[in-house]
Parts: structure tokens; sequence; C-alpha cells
């Protein structure tokens, strides 16, 4: 007998009921599988409740579909799946009869329509097995689904739109907004959201390779729309299209020399030690502003992205287990994050307490300033680090006139302090929770734990089975000594 695949069985023989969330609940229910004991050992009397189950819980995912946006009740949430899904399932008596020719017949008693549903699901249509007579029941209605709203298209393009403005960068707003118009100019503002098809979107997408539209562009636009914090996947959540396949999703893929060719052209290259020395010889980096020299300093000892260095606040400096550390989170007014697991707290390297980081952050709080970098503008279009971009690039364009070809900017410190640490046995997993990376996979995502900012700058202890070191074998061999003559 084919056993369904919401039936699990322990080693003690019960059967247990597993019922997967829908991918569009898991953060209101708060899980993604939901798991019940069915406390019997008979597979036909298993599934004549998991049927019972499965039909409750139906019920509660559309109740909890209905319910209004933002709606996040976590207790209510339960009470709810509680009320509708874990009533008491039904129980049926079966009777067992020896024949004489060693087989077993079952006869079951079937006293309601309910009954004669369950047991005719459970069974695969047979009926001989039952002793009563099986009333006749009307159909079953199936759950309610939740019902689309229809919205043009013109209108929806406006509403995603100022669901972005307070969590994105002018930039990146800008250029969805781009992105979504080109679709909307292409179907029409009149179109029915709901009535998209994959169909729709693979013609806009030929429409644009017909007009000679480059493949990093077609991506760029693909991961806008069809993206998780995409056009679509908010007009699911929203109501405005059905659940299921996102419809903007595989028209554009790179081939393997594409992938290739991009990484050789648009990867950010390393610094040499060499290279490293030159850029922050102290004769050197004293013709940049003094703020920017510090900027320059925690993009080397921390691996921030320039965004997430010019948006510091002073409340971002703090201890955590007597360690000093930068907060790097979007938690303050105009700070924004990458990703989720970029928000993270980094120990401030012994070489950036020596060149006096300490009593430079004092000094701007002693002058009344919120922000490490006061000069900064938090709104500006390409974000608050733009100025450290434009400021490092001139910089480099004095220094770096003899290297040769090769992408070198600010982001060129994230990679060489990374490498740096690969090359002095800081962990991968280690490396990630320091500079905010995700590494992709259910095993770290999932199951890893927080290190501590005692782990992080000084490694795991010896005795641990996690072997790694930890920040401060960080050593870049800078003049120390002249350079905190200029900050």
């Amino acid at each position: 007998m084919r056993i369904p695949h919401h039936l699990v069985r322990s080693s003690t023989g019960l059967w247990s009921f597993r019922q997967r969330v829908p991918a569009d609940l898991h953060g209101v229910v708060g899980r993604r599988i939901i798991k019940r004991t069915l406390r019997t050992n008979d597979l036909r009397q298993a599934q004549v409740n998991a049927l019972d189950l499965a039909t409750g819980y139906a019920r509660a995912f559309a109740l909890l579909r209905g319910l209004p946006m933002g709606w996040s009740d976590k207790k209510g949430v339960d009470a709810l799946i509680a009320e509708v899904a874990t009533g008491k399932t039904r129980d049926l008596t079966v009777e067992r009869v020896h024949r004489p020719d060693g087989t077993i017949k079952e006869i079951w008693q079937i006293d309601t329509p309910e009954d004669a549903r369950l047991y005719r699901k459970a069974t695969g249509g047979h009926t001989d097995a039952a002793a009563a007579p099986v009333p006749v029941s009307a159909p079953v209605p199936p759950p309610p689904r939740s019902k689309i709203e229809p919205i043009t298209l013109g209108k929806a393009q406006d509403a995603w739109l100022a669901s972005l403005v307070n969590r994105t960068l002018p930039k990146t707003l800008s250029i969805k907004k781009t992105a979504i118009a080109g679709l909307t100019n292409f179907l029409g503002p009149n179109t029915k959201v709901a009535r998209i098809t994959r169909n729709d979107v693979a013609r806009w997408f030929q429409h644009m390779r017909d007009n000679k539209i480059s493949s990093p562009t077609l991506h760029s636009k693909q991961s806008y729309i069809g993206g998780e914090d995409g056009f679509f996947s908010w007009a699911m959540t929203a109501g405005y299209y059905p659940m299921g396949e996102n419809p903007c999703t595989g028209h554009a893929k790179y081939s393997i020399r594409e992938k290739r060719d991009r990484r050789k052209k648009f990867s950010f290259k390393a610094y040499e030690p060499k290279q490293l020395h030159a850029l922050f010889a102290p004769a050197a980096l004293a013709n940049l502003p003094l703020s920017v020299r510090w900027a320059c300093l925690i993009g080397l000892y921390t691996g921030a992205r320039v965004s997430e260095v010019g948006q510091l606040r002073g409340a971002d400096i703090l201890e955590e287990d007597g360690i000093p550390c930068i907060h790097f989170t979007d938690q303050g007014e105009h700070q924004h994050l990458k990703t989720e697991v970029s928000d993270r707290k980094v120990p401030i390297h012994q070489d950036l307490l020596a060149l006096g980081f300490g009593a430079w952050v004092d000094a701007l709080k002693a002058e009344g300033h919120d922000r490490l970098f006061p000069n900064a503008k938090p709104t500006a279009k390409n974000g608050a680090g733009n100025w450290i971009t434009k400021a490092f690039g001139r910089h480099l364009d004095v220094v770096a006139k003899q290297w040769g070809p090769g992408k070198r900017g600010f982001h060129s410190l994230r990679k060489t302090m990374i490498q740096e640490m690969q090359g002095r046995a800081v962990a991968s997993e280690m490396r990630a929770q320091i500079v905010g990376h995700e590494l992709g996979d259910e095993h770290h995502g999932t199951y890893s734990r927080d290190f501590s900012a005692s782990e992080k700058l000084h490694g795991t202890a010896a005795g641990d089975d996690f072997k790694s070191a930890g920040l401060s074998v960080l050593d870049y061999r800078l003049d120390l000594d002249g350079l905190r003559s200029i900050l």
C-alpha cells in the first residue's frame, strides 16, 4: 500500500501527521513544518485521522491568508490554528474477521456522511469493508480560497514603489522604478495584474532582447521584478496575484562563459601588501580629510561595505562582553543594509584602538554629532557612503598610477581583509559572520550558532570542536606610529 507523504512512522510504530506550512505563511505561522502524533499503530486509521487534520489545516491556512496585511499576533496565530485545525480527530471503529482462507476482512462502523467520506478517501474508494450501510453524502465543498483583488498594473506599480520608499536606497528605488515602468509600458497600465502570465513576461524579455538590451540589464530587471523582494512577490503577499509560481523567474540566464567573463571584468581585486602600504602610507593618507582617513581604516579592519561605514552613528560603537565593537545595523534613521545577515557586531581591531579610534569617536560625541561622519548625506542617491567612494577614488588615482589593469576601489579593502583572514586560518563561518556574508546553505543558515564577540576577536578556544582564529590575527604591518600622528 502506498503511504501518503504526510504520514510518518516513528521507531515505536506510532504514526504521525506531517504538514508543510505554505511558503507565503512561514512568517505568520513562525515555522515551516507542523507535526502531530496520531496515537495509532494502524495505517488505515492513521490515514483517516490524517485526512481529517489535512482538511482542518487547509481551512486554517485559508483564514490566515484572509487576515489584514501586517497582522503578526503570534499568540493569535497559534490560537487560530488550534481552534480550526487541531480539533479531535475522527475515530472509526474497525473489526477484523479472520477468513477460512487465512485472509483478514476489515469491518468498519460508519455512522455519518463524514465517516463515509473519510473512509472512501482512506481506502481509495473501496466500500465492501463496511458492515453498516454507507449513507449518501453531499459533496464536501473545498476549503475557501483567498480572494484575488483586481488591480491594474499601473496602480499596482505605484503601490509597490510606495512600499519601498522608506526601506530602499534612492538609487536602488530609481532602478526598480525604471524596471517596473518597462513592464507596465509593454503590457499596458490597464492590464489586470492577476491575469499576467509567464508568456506575457517572456514576450517582454524578448522585446528587450530585440532592442539590444544587455544581459546584465535583463538580469537586473528580472531580479527587481521577480526576485524575493520584487514586484510579483509583493503582489502575491498583497493579494493581487495568485500564490504560486512567480512568472518573472528564469527568463534571463548567464552562460558559463558569460559568468566567467563577468567575474574577470567586474570583480574587485584585492590589494597586494606593497599596494596597501602605499595607500596607507602616512604621507599619502594625510592628503585626505580626517573623516575619510578613518573611513578607510574602518573599511580595512572590518571589511564593511562603504555604505555601511558612511551611515555609522556614535550609538553604533558599543561594548559586548567588555569588548569594544562596531554594530552595523539598519535600526537608525536612514540606515540600510544589503541583507539580513549584514546586521552584525564586529570587534574593533587592536590596531584601530591603538590609532586612537575611541578618542576620535568620543570627540565627535562631545561636539554633539550623532553620526561618525556628520558631513555625509544620508539621503544621497547612491547612499551615505558615496562621498567616501569618490574621495578614496581620487586617492587611488594618485597612488596607483603604475599598478596596471584591474578593478580597484574602496570595495577592494573588503576583499583584501577577507583574503587576509582566509590566509591566517579564520574559518569561513567566522569570516562570514564578521563581514556579513550569507554562506547560502541550510547547514550554515539554520544550524550554525552566532559567534560571541570574544570568539570573533580572539578565535575559538583550543578545546572547542570548531577551530578558528579570530580577527586579532590580522597584521597588515602598517606604519602605526606614523598614522597615529595624522589621526
